[in-house]
């Protein structure tokens, strides 16, 4: 590729920036929505947890006395895959459900004792006697397909944290859902007996387990999920196309005072690494009523002007360049397979092949002048051309081009592509043999610039070529595309996004 001054000579440039504030307006249904995204991936991963109790005394009767029984060491973990129940056509939901699938649990105490002085008459004769017993590291397994664990969710938003309330959560097993593991124990003959009965009581009875522990339980439920919120206030980096453009938003303060939605106001930030200038263009939002209707789609309002100063700055001269092969010129794929053609306006392609691949590095060394707001735009542009033709596996430097264009562009956005459509398009081509080529090879130089140019302009005018748009990454492995985009009455320009 031909070398330009501000790729080829290795200097960093500080880069001009832009500076444009955003308003960004969540509804209180995107929220929910932005929650389902975010907890789509608790489907794709395995939901895990190893719980820690406090230690517990049981009390039971033996022999007319009351035991007390210590478990200490409880301890609970889980394994499953929590999955979203499929809603029925037209039913809604408000809260986010999950359910368990296949789920795993084992249950360790520590260990179980008992250690207290107890009364037994023996022959008529009352004694008191030590009763000292314990079993240690006892392991319980759920059998397969026993057990259910469910939580339910309702998005939050606080300052600029998106994130879901633990509405609830249950866990419940059938009776008889828990196989123990042999275990050992020592002290006092036939305690065993009582251990195992305890055990059977946790087995039958998975709410008398449960419920005096649900608070702790839904507070690990809200630890663990914490890490699934989304944290509005972080910078975003936006991937773009173009390495020396460099795009970021930072979000500077919240309004969540509105019962139907939160506003979201902060600044965009554009920078152009291969402009040698420290430059900040600063643009503002329109001061004026910005009237729009709220649905259920996330909107971002950025200042009418934004488009067309990014588009100065990103086609500023010599900043820029692109690759184009013929393959990607309608009008001279066409010229290609017609040497009648060729023979008339361009003799010396008859020296290819028709599959020949030629290369074009367009760019400028002018400013563009760029008139209009929104949508609609007058684009002025001095292209210069470098075409290259093949030559032994390499390509040599062919023809050169200057090509003074005009043209009415007109864009518009649908599922995160830009498209911009050509109007009213004018443009001359003038052109020069690279003299190295003319050296070597001596063609014959006879050039049809009034057919190629008239075939350049029906490839142009009234056509469309479309960019797709970057991602605004909220948090990880969720991301907001821009889906659509409008003119307001105060100028504005209006996007309308989804995950």
């Amino acid at each position: 590729m031909m070398c330009l001054a501000a790729f080829c000579s290795g200097k960093a440039f500080a880069g001009a920036k832009i500076d444009s504030e955003f308003e960004l307006v969540l509804p209180k249904t995107f929220q929910q929505n932005l929650i389902e995204q975010k907890w789509k991936s608790l489907a794709s991963q395995k939901f895990s947890a190893n719980w820690q109790f406090p230690d517990q005394i049981v009390e039971t009767s033996q022999s007319g006395n009351t035991i007390q029984v210590h478990l200490d060491g409880i301890k609970l973990a889980l394994a499953t895959q929590l999955k979203k129940p499929a809603l029925q056509n037209g039913q809604s939901q408000t809260l986010l459900e999950l359910t368990s699938s296949d789920l795993q649990a084992q249950m360790t105490i520590g260990k179980i004792s008992v250690n207290q002085t107890v009364e037994q008459t023996v022959g008529g004769i009352t004694g008191r006697f030590d009763l000292k017993a314990e079993c240690n590291n006892v392991v319980l397994n759920m059998k397969a397909g026993a057990g259910t664990f469910a939580i339910s969710l309702k998005p939050a938003v606080a300052s600029s944290q998106v994130a879901a309330q633990v509405n609830d959560v249950a866990l419940s097993w059938q009776p008889d859902a828990w196989v123990a593991q042999s275990f050992s124990c020592t002290g006092a003959e036939g305690f065993a007996d009582l251990v195992n009965q305890q055990l059977q009581k946790i087995s039958a009875d998975s709410a008398s387990f449960v419920d005096p522990r649900k608070e702790l339980i839904v507070s690990y439920v809200k630890d663990y999920l914490g890490k699934f919120s989304i944290d509005l206030a972080t910078a975003r980096e936006l991937v773009s196309s173009r390495s020396d453009v460099k795009t970021s938003m930072t979000i500077d303060s919240f309004d969540d005072s509105q019962a139907d939605k939160m506003i979201a106001k902060g600044h965009v930030t554009v920078e152009f690494t291969r402009i040698d200038s420290t430059d900040v263009t600063s643009l503002a939002l329109s001061t004026k009523d910005a009237n729009y209707t709220l649905g259920s789609s996330a909107l971002i309002r950025l200042p009418g002007t934004f488009a067309k100063e990014v588009m100065a700055k990103a086609y500023a001269a010599n900043t820029w360049v692109h690759r184009l092969t013929s393959a990607q010129l309608p009008g001279f794929s066409s010229l290609m397979n017609s040497r009648f053609s060729q023979f008339f306006v361009w003799p010396e392609l008859m020296n290819y092949s028709k599959s020949a691949k030629f290369l074009f590095d367009v760019y400028s060394n002018k400013d563009p002048k760029i008139t209009g707001s929104g949508l609609q735009y007058q684009v002025n542009l001095n292209l210069l051309t470098k075409m290259q033709a093949p030559n032994n596996g390499n390509y040599v430097p062919f023809m050169n081009f200057t090509i003074p264009f005009a043209s009415k562009v007109t864009m518009s956005v649908a599922n995160s592509a830009l498209k911009a459509t050509f109007a009213n398009t004018d443009m001359t081509l003038k052109y020069q043999w690279d003299s190295s080529y003319v050296n070597k090879f001596g063609p014959s130089q006879r050039f049809g610039a009034s057919t190629i140019q008239g075939r350049i302009l029906d490839a142009i005018d009234g056509q469309s070529t479309t960019v797709t748009l970057p991602a605004i990454p909220l948090t990880t492995g969720l991301s907001l595309k821009v889906n659509k985009a409008a003119t307001l009455s105060n100028s504005d320009l209006l996007l309308q996004l989804a995950p």
